[in-house]
């Protein structure tokens, strides 16, 4: 029984967690946040096992940012 009331307590903290955080992204740009929720954290795990470059890829495709940069001049 303690037990259930544990995970019940983690898996609302956690519900809570991804509202607050993803909320902001979702209001911003509701077209692209599936690729936000997606895309974000396995960046961060690849990143924090060591693939950068890999990070920097998934990263791209998740903010839809292509290779080409636009510059005023």
């Amino acid at each position: 029984m303690n037990e259930f009331i544990i995970i019940a307590i983690l898996i609302i903290l956690f519900g809570a967690f991804l509202y607050w955080a993803y909320l902001p992204d979702y209001r911003r740009n509701p077209k692209e946040f599936w690729r936000t929720l997606i895309g974000m954290p396995i960046g961060m795990l690849l990143g924090g096992i060591g693939y950068t470059t890999l990070n920097e890829k998934i990263k791209r495709w998740a903010l839809n940012k292509d290779k080409k940069t636009t510059t005023k001049k």
